[in-house]
């Protein structure tokens, strides 16, 4: 039998990863879940961010599936 969590909680547990992880800055990353699918959205400053990210999040409970939309370099406004 499979445990059920709710998306909520989920996204919940994928952003205090990302926010205790000083090697990301997810201020411009967005995270959605959907039955256990995760789109990330925003902006990263380099490729490497991109892929960190991910490799932070493909291990949480309840993560089936993910979707890195994820784009570097970050957009610098003036």
């Amino acid at each position: 039998m499979t445990t059920c969590i709710p998306d909520l909680a989920i996204a919940e547990q994928i952003n205090s990863i990302l926010h205790r992880d000083v090697r990301i800055d997810e201020h411009d990353i967005h995270v959605s879940v959907y039955d256990g699918w995760v789109f990330l959205d925003g902006h990263v400053d380099f490729e490497a961010d991109r892929d960190l990210v991910q490799s932070r999040i493909e291990n949480v409970a309840g993560v089936c599936r993910i979707t890195n939309n994820l784009t570097y370099p970050r957009l610098v406004s003036h």
